[in-house]
């Protein structure tokens, strides 16, 4: 079994994360018998997943700094390639805290640091404990690469890393401190998987990912809005992209409980009269902090 998640592998809350949704929805886990398809960043992931078959684990959103847009864009790129019954689904999400670890070479102190390496999400999330520091800030496309990086390249010799533990233990570096966050730090991560995959047993509290396009004309969002409206179902996100050809590509996201699944499926319905081309991605649920 093929699983894609952000790498290098082992070292990423990505693959934290995997491991975790791996447990809650009862798919195949990321052990020996797994080949994993690395990322070289976190928009690689969907595409990836498509192309080598099997799961994996995609970052949405961080409570520190809202919704990451390249992997919502992945989704919406769907729109291009892909038909209605795209082999995909999202199974389901989770809501993990992540404390960022500043982790530096053995005998490395703070006051001796120059540079931070780490991904933009975790500087966001750490920013005004790594001001304090005054270091230079070196964006990595992953903690745990800065992480690699950190243990592996000279030019890192007197920088440190923000990233998960599991990192520190892989690349044998000394934790200088366990949570440098300085506001809480949660990221939403969703699971994919084959379409064929079990539908999950929604709880109440799901979401649903809707990618659409729609003419670039008066009300043509409003008309497909106002079914969910109409319906009571809740938008949580709204995305959009404009395609160049008279046309705008959306991704929104809805929330609906259980009891409300129903509900949800009437607006879509009445929703796919206005749109030019869609993708439905839910109900799923969402678990976790």
């Amino acid at each position: 079994m093929k699983i894609t998640y952000l790498g290098p592998a082992g070292a990423t809350f990505s693959a934290i994360a995997y491991d975790e949704l791996a447990r809650l929805f009862h798919v195949p886990p990321a052990d020996d018998n797994a080949k994993l398809v690395l990322a070289r960043t976190n928009e690689e992931v969907l595409p990836l997943v498509l192309e080598h078959g099997g799961y994996g684990a995609i970052a949405m959103e961080t409570k520190a700094q809202g919704r990451v847009d390249p992997p919502i864009n992945s989704f919406i790129e769907l729109l291009r390639t892909e038909s209605e019954s795209c082999d995909l689904r999202i199974i389901g999400a989770t809501r993990i805290k992540l404390h960022f670890a500043l982790m530096a070479r053995p005998g490395m102190e703070i006051h001796e640091l120059k540079k931070i390496v780490a991904h933009p999400k975790a500087l966001g999330a750490c920013r005004e404990r790594v001001k304090m520091l005054g270091v230079e800030v070196i964006e990595a496309s992953s903690n745990g690469k800065a992480a690699e990086d950190i243990a592996r390249s000279e030019s890192f010799a007197y920088a440190a890393a923000l990233a998960p533990i599991v990192a520190a233990e892989k690349y044998s570096l000394n934790v200088l401190k366990e949570s440098f966050e300085d506001k809480e730090a949660i990221t939403t991560f969703f699971l994919l998987g084959p379409s064929q995959s079990p539908a999950p047993t929604l709880t109440n509290k799901n979401r649903a990912l809707f990618v659409f396009r729609a003419r670039h004309v008066p009300g043509s969002l409003v008309k497909i809005l106002t079914p969910f409206a109409g319906e009571r179902i809740n938008l949580f996100h709204i995305h959009s992209l404009y395609t160049g050809n008279g046309e705008y590509d959306f991704a929104i996201e809805t929330e609906c409980g259980a009891a409300e699944a129903t509900a949800h499926g009437m607006a879509i319905a009445r929703a796919l009269k206005f749109v030019t081309r869609s993708i439905l991605f839910g109900p799923f649920p969402v678990l976790g902090v």
